[in-house]
């Protein structure tokens, strides 16, 4: 089955992954098919504001 939608990250409309850490819908480009999860978990930012200095 194929899930269509807006991208949780880059908000572009596309067939959506679900990230099995987060659980965000990500499109192909913003999850890390190798890894398994988005890119917002790969790179460590899950759960943070993107003005985050910490």
């Amino acid at each position: 089955m194929e899930v269509m939608g807006i991208c949780a990250i880059c908000g572009r409309a596309a067939k959506l992954y679900t990230c099995p850490l987060c659980g965000k819908l990500v499109c192909g480009q913003c999850m890390d098919q190798k890894r398994g999860m988005c890119l917002s978990c790969t790179q460590g930012t899950r759960g943070k504001p993107k003005n985050s200095k910490f």
